[in-house]
């Protein structure tokens, strides 16, 4: 994993590498195993390395090419083997980091090079003939990549403390950005964090002219149809369960000890089990951390949820002899006490300060234990485990009754409800104003008019023509029409946030963990966007090619869980212990964030005692939800309000 930055002086000025020195060193925590630059005077382009990978010791960036092309990558390619052979490397390959294979590969192929990469990437290349510079990052952006555009001058960095190392680029969040995190709602568009930096969004290349234009292009068309040429339901079958075994073997390329983030759910466990299925061939061991709740807190019990997901991992643990499972309460640690650290390390507001508390935990065990790369399962509810229900919608919408009843009794055998087979089924086909309605009907009471009802945001804002019509455009909100189709749903999710990039590099500079994602993987993805919705809900059972798959690997236990689990289900003594640090925070809150936030109504909030007995939704909402994340943007808003100095 490689810290990247650079500056082009379109007009020629001749200080490009010191400019590039200042934010080599603001980017030093990201990649402490090497620093290097390259210098042409108007261009300059620089490195930090931190090796993870065995490639990793033949890595010599700044790379260059034929005199012409120039590049600094921050990258893991998961199909090096395939590159290596299109590219006659084969016979090389094993002494070529992967920097190399990515220069050769724009050597051969140019601007079509990221379609044909598998992996996570984020890199830059100079075009000193067409006088072009590229900005290109993955799929689903898995490595950040930030840039500043001024009059005479472009900058780019893998974070924004880079671009911030330059005195005249100002430190200041972007209040568009932040009230869409208030409001939950999609990422779309260039704006980042910090206001006049701009991201490279997931799946594009943006390419930056000596005429000063800003070129933005996807590289990834998420609506092409796909053939990936299965024909029967036993292909799709075997194709995920190689698919999925592909992508752990291939995050799996480290020389230091493997961790899992093994939460009890279908995802964590089918990453887990892989994993240790492969390490076992090695003679290697692996441990799983499993977050539990806090011995004697009070939790939440929210609907079938379970709250303690310790004994189900323990089952998936206990099938592998090489496994030790590793139970993490963070019973020491309080919501908030890492607000700053995580600040300067990630460079975002953290969305869910319950969960923070104990991921900054796990990370903090597998530093001491020297375990340099951490697998996780957070795209899997989409690209290996998505449920399916959107099949009834698709069957009513097409006519064909018979089969519509067909699955409607089957799950109605397997304890669904028929308000709920009717829900499903025919919920997203009405108006959205006639379903709010019949939901009102049938519960007997009014749902929250609006997401927005969540969300800590300024009263002022609510009700705004402009705001709304913002979050209209980003296809957010309550009365919008509902999801229809299962590919819809899997692009929706998929393109919703774009975070993990982030937050890999914030535990990189932290602990020196390398977070991976096998359900992330682009194979993956591109078999979730050809699947045929009968494939995911067949004879009343939904997830059905994921039983298939790896039935025979993931206890009963686990697939047939009644309720998804709830990890941070001891919030509300969590709240409790962190009132004091949670009202200081509000009570130091700048105007900026007044300007956002509804203050006054999150300092009631954090005075409120949780209560005794079941927690309600509307405390939920209100506190776990709304205070936290209010909490969170406030402190951002507050820290992100400096000087350069």
């Amino acid at each position: 994993m490689t810290a990247i930055c650079g500056v082009w002086h379109r007009d020629g000025r001749p200080d490009a590498g010191d400019q590039v020195a200042r934010m080599r060193r603001a980017l030093a925590p990201y990649g402490t195993d090497r620093s290097a630059a390259w210098d042409d005077g108007a261009i300059a382009l620089g490195i930090g390395l931190a090796r993870l990978l065995p490639e990793d010791r033949f890595d010599r960036q700044p790379l260059a090419a034929r005199d012409r092309f120039h590049l600094v990558a921050d990258l893991r390619l998961d199909n090096r083997a395939e590159l290596a052979d299109a590219l006659g490397l084969t016979g090389r390959a094993a002494t070529l980091a992967d920097a190399d294979l990515l220069l050769a590969a724009w050597e051969r192929w140019g601007t079509d090079t990221p379609d044909r990469l598998v992996g996570d990437f984020a890199f830059a290349l100079w075009d000193a003939a067409e006088r072009q510079l590229h900005l290109v990052r993955d799929l689903l952006g898995n490595r950040p990549l930030f840039y500043h555009v001024a009059d005479t001058r472009i900058a780019f960095a893998t974070m924004a403390r880079g671009l911030h190392a330059l005195p005249d680029i100002p430190v200041a969040p972007d209040p568009l950005t932040l009230l869409d995190c208030i409001a939950l709602a999609p990422r779309r568009g260039p704006r980042s964090f910090f206001a006049e930096i701009s991201r490279v969004e997931p799946g594009q290349r943006v390419t930056l002219h000596a005429d000063g234009r800003v070129a933005c292009v996807d590289w990834f068309d998420w609506d092409a149809p796909r053939d990936l040429g299965l024909r029967s339901d036993a292909d799709h079958v075997d194709a995920l369960r190689s698919l999925l075994d592909r992508a752990v073997a291939d995050r799996l390329r480290s020389d230091a000890a493997i961790g899992s983030h093994l939460s009890g759910g279908m995802d964590s466990s089918a990453v887990t089990a892989a994993a240790a299925l492969q390490l076992a061939e090695r003679g290697t061991r692996l441990s799983a951390y499993t977050h539990v709740p806090m011995a004697g807190a009070r939790l939440d019990h929210w609907g079938e949820r379970t709250l303690d997901e310790g004994p189900r991992a323990a089952l998936l643990a206990a099938r592998h002899a090489n496994i030790d499972h590793v139970r993490v309460d963070a019973a020491d640690r309080q919501i908030g006490d890492d607000l700053d650290a995580h600040f300067h390390a990630f460079e975002y507001p953290p969305f869910n300060l319950c969960n923070q508390v104990w991921l900054t935990e796990i990370c903090r065990q597998m530093q001491r234990r020297g375990e340099r790369v951490m697998l996780v399962g957070v795209m899997g509810n989409m690209t290996i485990s998505h449920q399916g229900i959107e099949r009834l919608t698709m069957l009513a919408r097409g006519g064909a009754w018979p089969t519509l009843l067909g699955e409607a009794l089957a799950l109605r055998r397997n304890g669904w409800t028929w308000r709920r087979v009717a829900s499903s089924a025919l919920g997203p086909l009405l108006p959205p104003h006639w379903l709010e309605r019949i939901r009102r009907l049938a519960n007997g009471k009014s749902p929250p008019l609006d997401l927005l009802a969540y969300a800590a945001l300024n009263p002022a804002l609510v009700d705004d023509p402009e705001y709304r019509a913002h979050l209209a455009h980003l296809d957010h909100g309550l009365h919008l029409p509902p999801i229809r189709t299962t590919r819809d749903r899997v692009v929706r999710v998929l393109r919703h946030s774009d975070v993990m990039g982030l937050t890999q590099k914030g535990q990189l500079a932290r602990f020196g963990v390398d977070q991976r994602d096998p359900t992330a993987d682009r194979r993956l993805v591109e078999l979730a966007l050809a699947l045929p919705p009968h494939l995911l809900l067949r004879d009343g059972q939904t997830r059905w090619i994921y039983h298939q798959a790896f039935g025979a690997r993931i206890p009963d236990a686990i697939r047939f869980q009644a309720g998804k689990g709830l990890q941070g289900a001891d919030w509300p003594t969590r709240i409790e212990q962190a009132r004091g640090t949670l009202a200081d925070e509000l009570g130091r809150a700048p105007p900026a964030a007044a300007a956002l936030l509804d203050l006054s109504r999150l300092t009631t909030l954090a005075a409120q005692p949780t209560g005794t007995g079941r927690v309600t939704d509307t405390q939920r909402y209100d506190q776990r939800i709304k205070l936290l994340r209010g909490i969170s943007i406030a402190h951002f808003i507050r820290k992100a309000q400096r000087s350069n100095d």
